[in-house]
């Protein structure tokens, strides 16, 4: 999805709306190799356009085919996110950094390409551990010879004996020594 910067100022008055789909699947594969499979990406939003920035508003919605996490089996991961984006033009000014929520993104070019952005964000976006339905409702962990897999609920709720009330056995002794000194006043 690319625009000139002349084609967009021609929206000066009222924002620029699009919406549209787009293929990235063979991008968005070579970028990260954890990617299985993915859906055409559709995206609208607008563009607001004045001298200075043009500021963009978009949604986005797909479907991954990721790993799971235990099993490695494909699982279906539907995404929708939104972006928001500043851009500045080159033949402006200095970079305004009012706020560090936004991100501000200073054009090399006479042209906008959101292409880029969307690969970017899906990426940012990934989940860092998916499980198919089975895996969700089972919570059957993996194990093999001499290991197990526990969640980290189990781990803290496990007994083991807590460290202040285990006395190191070489300072033992020392427990009575003050017993000894009261007893004497």
């Amino acid at each position: 999805m690319k625009w000139s910067l002349n084609e967009l100022y021609k929206y000066r008055e009222e924002p620029f709306n699009f919406s549209d789909t787009i293929d990235l699947k063979e991008s968005l594969m070579k970028r990260d190799n954890e990617i299985l499979d993915a859906s055409p990406i559709h995206f609208d939003g607008i563009l607001a356009i004045d001298e200075e920035e043009l500021i963009l508003h978009m949604n986005v919605s797909l479907e991954l085919t990721l790993p799971s996490a235990r099993s490695l089996e494909p699982v279906n991961y539907p995404m929708a996110f939104t972006i928001d984006e500043i851009y500045i033009p080159r033949t402006a000014g200095d970079i305004k950094e009012d706020n560090e929520d936004e991100v501000v993104i200073k054009l090399e070019h006479d042209w906008i390409d959101l292409t880029e952005s969307i690969e970017d964000s899906v990426l940012l976006h990934l989940p860092l551990q998916v499980f198919t339905e089975e895996e969700k409702e089972r919570q059957e962990m993996p194990s093999g010879e001499n290991w197990t897999v526990i969640s980290e609920e189990d781990y803290f709720s496990s007994e083991k004996p807590d460290s202040s009330e285990t006395i190191d056995p070489r300072l033992a002794g020392l427990k009575d020594f003050f017993k000894d000194d009261s007893s004497e006043e």
